[in-house]
């Protein structure tokens, strides 16, 4: 009889120890947002793949603006599985907000389907691949980042 081994479920505790070891070695984060996870890296260490929640979010945007590694009251088990459209513009406009420098990176606009932006803080960078659509482009023209 052939056993069948089921892979254990995703540790994200595990991996939110181990962003929280880079902040607190005050490591430059570089940090690709998709549309429930970011992907982490730094000098040294490459995808570490870490499942967002609201509170997760706000700690991660925290260390990158402040340098401050406090994580009380985020819990990265309390992951909801539910696809938000719009979630990765929605904190692109956040930021916008917040006044944080935010730079498109340059492409022929009639060719992409898609729109790279990237955000700069002291602690590190996000990087953001949205979905080229008129009501984005015409937010970032209102904004003038485009």
């Amino acid at each position: 009889m052939t056993q069948i081994d089921f892979p254990s479920a995703y540790d994200n505790e595990a991996v939110h120890r181990q962003v929280k070891l880079l902040m607190m070695q005050h490591k430059q984060l570089n940090i690709r947002v998709e549309e429930e996870e970011v992907w982490i890296s730094c000098q040294g260490m490459t995808g570490l793949r870490y499942l967002l929640n609201d509170d997760s979010w706000d700690w991660i945007l925290g260390y990158l603006q402040t340098g401050d590694y406090e994580d009380f009251g985020v819990f990265p088990s309390a992951v909801s599985h539910i696809v938000n459209d719009g979630y990765k513009e929605n904190k692109v406009k956040g930021l916008v907000e917040q006044g944080c420098n935010i730079l498109p990176v340059s492409f022929h606009r009639e060719t992409e389907a898609y729109i790279s932006l990237r955000a700069f803080f002291k602690f590190g960078k996000l990087f953001f691949r949205i979905r080229r659509t008129d009501d984005f482009i015409n937010y970032l023209i209102e904004q003038k980042l485009w």
